[in-house]
């Protein structure tokens, strides 16, 4: 028998790339990766950091991997009334809730992820009226409350406002009763970024590889991105969000020295049917391997001499093929895709239809066998030619891509 396959496989990550200003649209690209260990089964998001997290780099949430801050590229013009009855005419913003994103593997069927907005920041610059910079008050109204203190001076501010439910829709204002009503200005909005929830696929339950997938938004001043009333000189009237989700797994199969040979014998030796015993029923033989793998894995044979079936091994004499049983017994980490326990389980020949499994949990240098005997009948046979000897090449792959 050859020696068994054994590979190991790119891992998945999830990765947002920064903000690219395209003519009336606007581009981002979110990142992240599954790199398994003993103790982690998560996505890790490897997106840059961009916006706010630049300037509140010490807040508590620019130190959460699964909610970082990304600028997104959107500038734009905005004159204000402060305590304006239309809270749409004071600084002003718009979100829309959680999102449910299909991504996907070139080919395959797709695995969801969520995505919402859990915070914002705007880098905001006055350039005529009066009173405080807009975006600074420290009262938020509406879906808002303030994350942070503003950073501002007599012309340009940084605010930080937490989204108070990210999984609904939400319209957040500057409520501040220290500035008079009716107080207008016109600033220049130079910085518009949000923190974000996602909430990434199992990625145990992934094969490996790229996974990409986007959702898109529109911006304006009754947007899904909303901007509100009197905006002027905006650079983009829509936002693309895309995800890139870069899985690997580990996969290591691992057989003791000189298992590249399998001697099959009966259950307790030959010496039974040498002192005139019955024919064995069977001929086995099962051979130890430990495993290591995180993910989705599919097992097939290739047969030097294919029997239908299954594979067989050849009378060097007379040409004859002997069919073999060749089954698998698995860790209780990986199970069938019902759940059930993979023990003794027969292997299929060919990549067309493997055998699928699962990793519930990962594994790590876990013990398994393959279990090979002769067919039902074929043990009788074969001793009817005491002297006789058959060979075969049975090749047993295990894919973590397929």
């Amino acid at each position: 028998m050859k020696p068994m396959n054994t590979m190991r496989l790119a891992a998945l990550s999830l990765a947002l790339l920064g903000g690219a200003e395209v003519a009336m649209a606007s581009e981002v690209t979110i990142t992240a990766e599954f790199r398994p260990s003993s103790t982690n089964t998560r996505f890790k998001n490897t997106t840059p950091v961009s916006g706010f997290c630049k300037h509140f780099s010490n807040a508590a949430v620019c130190q959460s991997d699964e909610s970082k801050s990304i600028e997104l590229g959107i500038k734009y013009t905005k004159e204000t009334v402060s305590r304006d009855p239309d809270t749409r005419n004071r600084f002003y913003v718009g979100f829309p809730g959680r999102q449910v994103v299909d991504v996907a593997r070139a080919g395959d069927s797709p695995s969801q992820l969520y995505f919402s907005f859990a915070s914002f920041s705007a880098f905001v610059r006055r350039v005529s009226g009066d009173g405080r910079i807009p975006n600074a008050g420290r009262s938020v109204s509406g879906g808002c409350s303030e994350l942070h203190a503003a950073f501002y001076s007599d012309i340009r501010a940084i605010n930080l406002w937490r989204i108070n439910n990210p999984d609904v829709s939400s319209h957040c204002y500057v409520n501040s009763a220290l500035e008079g009503e009716g107080v207008q200005a016109v600033s220049n909005v130079e910085e518009f970024s949000i923190g974000y929830n996602l909430v990434a696929p199992n990625p145990l339950a992934m094969r490996a590889g790229i996974y990409t997938g986007e959702v898109n938004y529109s911006v304006g001043e009754n947007g899904e991105i909303a901007l509100g009333n009197m905006v002027t000189n905006l650079n983009t009237n829509s936002l693309k969000i895309k995800f890139e989700l870069d899985v690997q797994h580990a996969l290591e199969v691992h057989f003791p020295a000189n298992s590249d040979k399998v001697i099959l014998e009966p259950p307790g030796g030959w010496m039974r049917w040498l002192n005139g015993g019955p024919a064995p029923e069977k001929l086995v033989r099962d051979l130890p391997f430990r495993i290591t793998n995180t993910g989705p894995l599919s097992i097939y044979m290739e047969c030097e001499h294919p029997t239908g079936r299954s594979c067989g091994i050849q009378n060097t004499r007379s040409s004859e093929i002997a069919a073999l049983d060749v089954a698998v017994s698995l860790p209780g980490g990986i199970q069938l895709n019902n759940g059930q326990a993979v023990q003794r389980f027969p292997i299929p020949t060919g990549r067309a239809r493997p055998l699928h499994v699962d990793a519930v949990t990962p594994v790590f240098n876990q013990p398994g066998a393959l279990h090979f005997a002769t067919a039902a009948g074929e043990a009788a046979e074969m001793v009817k030619n005491p002297g006789d000897t058959y060979r075969g090449n049975v090749t047993v792959v295990f894919d973590a891509l397929l």
